[in-house]
């Protein structure tokens, strides 16, 4: 499962939109579709950490394989 997939899958669980968890990570929306649609499969840890700092979650949830 990759980060895309991971993010996908807690916001469908939490009804978040892609555009919620974008704009409370500080992370642009075209940034983070492409990370959820996998065109971006290796974001930079500070994007990573962002997220998972919105989403309340260690990092480690979102990079683990």
């Amino acid at each position: 499962m990759t980060i895309g997939d991971r993010i996908k899958q807690i916001a469908s669980e939490r009804n978040l939109t892609i555009s919620s968890i974008a704009l409370g990570s500080e992370v642009s929306v075209s940034y983070l579709n492409e990370i959820v649609n996998n065109v971006k499969k290796n974001p930079s840890v500070y994007i990573v950490k962002n997220i998972a700092d919105y989403l309340q979650i260690p990092i480690e949830n979102l990079l683990k394989n």
